[in-house]
Formats: structure tokens, C-alpha cells, sequence
């Protein structure tokens, strides 16, 4: 509950002197202990990278360098004129940072960037289409074209073509010689401005004079704009990407929304209070149903466009989320109502503002949910600081502004990057645990150790022999050890991915069976339908249930050999230390592999038999046994392709998992080898130094000594601080954590 109130915090910083969101200090950002837990992971790594051998440190390189990346990314959809912008802006906390009060159709998308450093201190990138990308987006295919073929109702390849080639030649009109040399290119700038997105994503109307040179100069060109903002709600990385509306009648706009859909944390799908679930919004919705269907929420924006809010909203949510249910049944898309342009109003110090919005009937609305008071919704509560602000935080309020970041909140305890940290804060804890173990069994080596005496140069030598071979033996097996894992690894995976493509195709191939005895009796009946549609509505839920339980199974047994791996090589350490401590079995939920992207499932098979090609189907006049075999064959044929996609999306989340675990556990493997094969070429010298021994030297050697133990145990007392606070760190990570439930519908 922390970072819902801080988010609250952050709200109630909005000062009703028409100034910006007051923040003090760290109070009021969204992300914040992601962001503590990020940084305490970089610094236990920084630290631990210094006590283990160069095996280990290359490990730590890659995972610190894993944390910098990391960035919560949050996109934005809808359709054109339904106030994304307004909405981002409004969820930045900047009213006027992307243009709203133009009508911004663009072929870009627009990265902003908060608590993310510039990788090259420029504010503003704005990136250009190269020809080969201009001819990869009119032509290209692959799983996200085929899904937008089946869902997006009207797609046309052709026109999508067409539009692609008149976007190059007014590109080419406006910019005249400067068209060829800008492709490919990037524009940098030190700071954001707001005249740099008219020019670069605000193409303006279609239909606009292509010689005109101030709107839109560079946008026909802009594939991607990066904006790296100082301030913001969020103190973890966070990405918030506008997208080109999804009704645009440019279809390049539309189809480079659906291209970034698919690595996104969270879906804000931005709905007009007037038009909400148009046959727009809801084939936006089923493909990204596909895509994440637990990422999903929806905005209705523009709720101050009504005059009786609480009748009209009312409405509107029970139609929403009754066709919601009906669409999707069996999912909880969450739905939140407001208004981006009232957050807007009390984020800026314009006064104009504020009587625009005071003269709608709509304000009423914020006195009937108790949050202002009748006076305060008059022009003279602008020179009342109280009255002000208290009209400032209604607005907040009645905006949805509030709900929006504690779904974002929420998501964000439980993101990819949350995941990830998890999984670095283990792996470093393993490390750290078996530094611990090689430190204090050097720290008891150099406390039994003396100088030798001339007299006595071959009194412990038979016990070197010994440890040396000791030494040995345990390097050669750990080395076998760490050898075996990938292999064990992907035979798992093999066998897995097997048995899931099994049980998927025989899926498929008993609810083809249905279908045919179903056709076949109509037809002896006599019945034959005008049309025959099928949708696989029930093979998809049957699907998405064999696929969620193979998952399962398999993510269960790639993470059971990963949890064998750890106190096997901590068994082989013990062999070196008999009293170092076994590891605590881990949370299995913390340890989970979460269910991966199913687009797959959003495929349907449609079938009309008014078309060309079923009237010549029909016209052969077979047998129904013989239409029923080949119905049988169309619909294996269709959903193989689902299947197909479903194995190799299941396979790649698993072996991205498996790799990096065997990269660890074999890392931790070679760091035991090199610390083993360390200190046998040190027990080597000592031997050899012992036999030429003096008096003198003894003294040198037993300060040496002396200096080591000192040495040896600070950094034991490092790695055990090191221990505890990664222990500290899982723990609190693995909190944002519950147990996987159901299947993917």
C-alpha cells in the first residue's frame, strides 16, 4: 500500500495557486521501491563483483547492466480524437506538452521517457524511416500482420501499400532535396519543445497543402520520437508511448500502432465517453487480448462532455462493461472513468482554463461526489488560495487520474522488471552464499597456517599432498557438474515442447472431428446453411487450457532442476567446508515462469459459403461424408498454425529461462573451479617456501599472515552484510508475487 499512497501524495501536491504539482524530496513518485530495490541490487553487485573470481565478476557485468536497462513501459491506444494526448499529458503532470488542440494524425510513435537518463544527453531524438523500412512496413507479414488480417475488420494490404507510397511522395513534396538525404537519419535536441512535435508528429489533416512548411514539416518522415523528460509521477524508468490512432484512415498510422503493442507492461486503452467500444475499439481490444489480456485496462475519457455526468456515466460504464463480458467472457478488463481534460485544468496555471471548464455543466458532477463545494465552481475561487486548491484537487480527483496510477502501481509490483530483480537478487544471494563458504575456508586455512622452521621443512608437507588432491577432486567434479546442466536443460525442453504440440494437435484434431460429424448430419438432414461461420470459440478456451497446464508443467520442471542445481554445487562446497549451511528451499510462486504473450489464440477460422470459393466447394456435389472430411482437413489445417505458435511461444519463454539460469549455475561452477584451482597453486608455494625457511623470513611470513587473517575476514564479514541484504531484497520483491491461477481465455 506504500506507493498508493505515495501516488496520493503526489496528487494532493497540487498547489491551488495555479501552479504545477508540488513534490518534496523522493514524496509522491510512483515506482519508488522498485527503484530502491534496483539501486540496493546495483550495489550489491558492485560490491560482491570484488570478491569473487573472474568467472563471477562477468556474471555480475551482465546483470548490473540488465538493471540499468530496465524501464516500465506503458502504452497508450485508441482511437484518433478519443484524447490520448490529453490523457498523457495529464498522466505526466505536463498539460502542454504534446499538442492536443491540433488534430496530431502521425505516423510516429512517441516514446517519453521518465528517470531515465538520455544515452546521449540530447532531450529529444526524432528518428526517420530509411527506405528499407518504408518497403518492410507496406509488405511485411509475420504472426501481428496475420492476427490484424483476421481481427481488424476491413484490412486491406493493398490500400495499406498504396498509402505507404503516397506517404513517401508528400514526404518527398514537402521536403524537396532534403527527403533523400534525411531517410534514415535522427534529429537531436538538448531540450523538449513543444514547436519541435508540431514539426515532427503533428502531420495535420490529410488533406493539408503538402508545401506547407511549418505543421508537420518532418512528420510524414518521423517513424519514432524519444522525449527524455526531468520530471513526472514516476521515480522507477518508466516508458509511456503514444501511439497513431487505430481508426486512422492512413492505414501506415494503423499499422504502425499495432506493431508496438507486444512488449508492453500495461495496455491503457483510451475510450470516448461518446463512442466508447466502437468496432474499433473492441478489434484493438481482442488483439491485445491476444497479446496480454491480464495488461489490459480501459479509460473512458471525455466524461465532462456530458451535462448529467451521473446519469450518462452510468450508462455508459453498464454498456461498457456488459460488452466487455460478452466480448471477452470470463476476463475482468478493469474500466476507469474521468477526465483528461479536468486533470489538464488543474495541472495548469492558465486561468482561461479553469472559466472554459467552469462554464460546462459538467462541473457539477465534482459537488454531487462531495469534493468542492457550490462556490468554489465560480470564477472568483481563482483568487481564493484555499477555494483553489480545493477545486484543483477535486478535479484531480473526479479525473480518474488517481485510479490510473494505482493500476499502474499495482502493475508495476508485479512487472517484468520486478521479475527480473528477483531473479537477480537470487542469483546473487547463490553467489554471495558460496563467496562465503570459499572466504572461510581460506580464513581457517590461513589461521592454521605457520611459518616452518629450517629444522622442520617437510613437516606438514604429507598434508599439502593431501589438500592438493583434495583440491583436485573437487574441481573436476564440479567442473562435470556445471557441464551437464545445459544438456539436462534441454532435454527437459524437448520433451516438454513435445508433449505440448501432442496434446494441442490431438485438441485440435478431436474438436475438427465434432465439427465434421456435426456438418456431416446436417447435410444428410438436408440442412445446408446459406452460410457456415466458425470460430473455434470453444477449440481456443480448450486450447488456452491445454496450454496454460503444459506451461505449467513444464516451467515446474525446468525451475525443480534449477532448485537441485544449487545445493548440489553447495554439497560439492561442502566438501571443503563441512559445516557450511544449506540454502533455505525457496519460495516456489517467487520462482515461477510467468504465462507468456498467446496471440495465437485470438486466430479464428471463418468461413462463408456465399463466396466464390465455397459456391465451387458446394457445386461438386459430394457426399456429406466427403465434405465432412474435408471440413475436418480445412479446420486442422487452419488451427495447426495456431498450434505452431503456441510451441514456439512457449519454447522461447522457456529457453530464454533456461538460458539464463545455466549461465548462472555454470557460472557459479567455474567460480568455485577457479577459487579451488587459486588456492591449490597457493598451498603450492607455501609448500615450496616452507622448505627454505629461516628464522627471518618465518617473522616476515607470520606478519603476512597476520595482515591476510585481517584481510580475509573483512571480506567475509562483507559477504555475510552482502547475504542478509539480498536475503532482505528477495523477500520484499517476492511480495509482489501471488501463485499463477486459471488459464488464459
Amino acid at each position: 500500500m506504500g506507493e498508493l499512497r505515495s501516488t496520493e501524495a503526489y496528487l494532493s501536491g497540487v498547489m491551488g495557486r495555479g501552479g504545477p504539482p508540488l513534490v518534496a524530496g523522493d514524496e509522491g513518485h510512483i515506482g519508488r521501491a522498485l527503484q530502491r530495490s534496483g539501486a540496493e541490487l546495483l550495489s550489491c553487485g558492485q560490491s560482491l563483483s570484488n570478491l569473487v573470481e573472474p568467472a563471477g565478476q562477468t556474471l555480475i557485468r551482465e546483470a548490473i547492466s540488465t538493471l540499468r536497462a530496465q524501464a516500465f513501459r506503458v502504452v497508450v491506444v485508441g482511437q484518433i480524437k478519443s484524447g490520448k494526448s490529453s490523457f498523457i499529458n495529464a498522466l505526466a503532470g505536463q498539460p502542454f506538452l504534446l499538442p492536443a488542440d491540433v488534430t496530431p494524425w502521425t505516423t510516429a510513435i512517441t516514446n517519453l521517457h521518465f528517470a531515465k537518463p538520455a544515452p546521449n544527453k540530447y532531450a529529444a531524438a526524432f528518428h526517420f524511416f530509411s527506405e528499407d523500412e518504408w518497403q518492410e512496413l507496406a509488405v511485411g507479414g509475420g504472426p501481428l500482420r496475420e492476427l490484424t488480417h483476421r481481427l481488424v475488420p476491413g484490412f486491406d494490404a493493398d490500400m495499406l501499400r498504396q498509402h505507404v507510397e503516397s506517404l513517401k511522395q508528400r514526404a518527398s513534396a514537402r521536403l524537396g532535396t532534403e527527403f533523400v538525404d534525411l531517410l534514415g537519419g535522427i534529429h537531436y535536441f538538448e531540450k523538449v519543445d513543444r514547436n519541435q512535435l508540431l514539426h515532427y508528429v503533428c502531420s495535420g489533416e490529410f488533406s493539408a497543402d503538402a508545401h506547407a512548411p511549418s505543421l508537420g514539416k518532418y512528420a510524414d518522415i518521423t517513424k519514432r520520437a524519444d522525449l527524455y523528460l526531468d520530471t513526472g509521477p514516476f521515480e522507477f524508468p518508466v516508458t509511456v508511448t503514444d501511439t497513431p490512432g487505430t481508426n486512422d484512415p492512413f492505414l501506415i498510422r494503423d499499422e504502425i500502432t499495432r506493431r508496438s503493442l507486444k512488449s508492453a507492461d500495461l495496455f491503457i486503452v483510451v475510450l470516448s465517453a461518446r463512442q466508447p467500444l466502437s468496432d474499433a475499439d473492441l478489434a484493438l481490444l481482442r488483439l491485445m487480448h491476444g497479446l496480454n489480456k491480464d495488461r489490459i485496462v480501459a479509460f473512458v475519457n471525455r466524461i465532462d462532455d456530458f451535462s448529467d455526468v451521473s446519469y450518462d456515466l452510468a450508462e455508459v460504464l453498464m454498456y461498457v462493461e456488459r460488452k466487455l463480458r460478452a466480448e471477452f467472457p470470463g476476463t475482468a478488463i478493469p474500466v476507469i472513468a474521468g477526465s483528461a481534460a479536468w486533470a489538464n485544468c488543474a495541472l495548469s496555471p492558465n486561468s482561461e482554463t479553469f472559466r472554459h471548464v467552469l462554464n460546462r455543466r459538467s462541473i457539477g458532477y465534482l459537488s454531487e461526489l462531495g469534493l468542492v463545494h457550490a462556490d468554489d465552481r465560480t470564477p472568483e475561487a481563482m483568487l481564493d488560495p484555499g477555494r483553489h486548491q480545493r477545486l484543483c484537487r477535486g478535479l484531480i480527483s473526479a479525473s480518474g487520474l488517481p485510479q490510473i496510477y494505482h493500476v499502474i502501481a499495482d502493475r508495476m509490483r508485479s512487472s517484468q522488471a520486478a521479475r527480473s530483480q528477483l531473479q537477480v537478487a537470487r542469483c546473487f544471494r547463490e553467489m554471495a552464499q558460496a563467496s562465503a563458504s570459499s572466504l572461510r575456508y581460506e580464513l581457517d586455512n590461513a589461521k592454521a597456517t605457520t611459518a616452518q622452521q629450517p629444522r622442520q621443512p617437510a613437516l606438514d608437507l604429507g598434508e599439502f599432498d593431501k589438500r592438493a588432491r583434495m583440491l583436485d577432486e573437487v574441481a573436476a567434479n564440479v567442473e562435470r557438474s556445471g557441464q551437464t546442466i545445459e544438456q539436462q536443460l534441454r532435454r527437459i525442453l524437448d520433451e516438454e515442447m513435445a508433449a505440448l504440440s501432442n496434446e494441442l494437435t490431438n485438441a485440435v484434431g478431436r474438436h475438427a472431428a465434432s465439427e465434421r460429424r456435426v456438418l456431416v448430419d446436417a447435410l444428410r438432414r438436408g440442412r445446408v446453411p446459406r452460410a457456415w461461420t466458425h470460430e473455434g470459440v470453444e477449440l481456443r478456451r480448450t486450447l488456452a487450457e491445454v496450454f496454460s497446464k503444459r506451461f505449467a508443467h513444464a516451467a515446474g520442471r525446468i525451475v525443480a532442476f534449477q532448485n537441485r542445481v544449487s545445493p548440489e554445487l553447495h554439497r560439492l562446497m561442502g566438501l571443503l567446508e563441512p559445516q557450511m549451511p544449506r540454502p533455505a528451499e525457496p519460495n516456489k510462486n517467487l520462482l515461477e515462469i510467468p504465462l507468456p504473450n498467446v496471440a495465437a489464440l485470438s486466430r479464428f477460422v471463418a468461413l462463408d459459403l456465399d463466396g466464390a470459393w465455397w459456391a465451387g466447394f458446394w457445386k461438386r456435389r459430394d457426399g456429406p461424408e466427403a465434405y465432412g472430411d474435408q471440413i475436418e482437413a480445412l479446420i486442422k489445417s487452419e488451427f495447426q498454425a495456431v498450434v505452431d505458435e503456441l510451441v514456439q511461444t512457449a519454447e522461447a519463454t522457456l529457453r530464454g529461462y533456461a538460458a539464463t539460469t545455466t549461465k548462472w549455475s555454470f557460472g557459479l561452477c567455474m567460480n568455485i573451479v577457479q577459487a579451488v584451482k587459486r588456492r591449490r597453486q597457493e598451498m603450492a608455494a607455501h609448500r615450496a617456501s616452507a622448505q627454505h625457511t629461516t628464522v627471518a623470513s618465518a617473522q616476515a611470513a607470520e606478519t603476512e599472515r597476520q595482515k591476510l587473517v585481517v584481510q580475509i575476514d573483512d571480506r567475509l564479514r562483507l559477504c555475510q552484510t552482502l547475504n542478509a541484504n539480498l536475503e532482505r531484497i528477495f523477500g520484499e520483491l517476492g511480495g509482489g508475487f501471488a501463485p499463477q491461477e486459471g488459464a488464459p481465455l
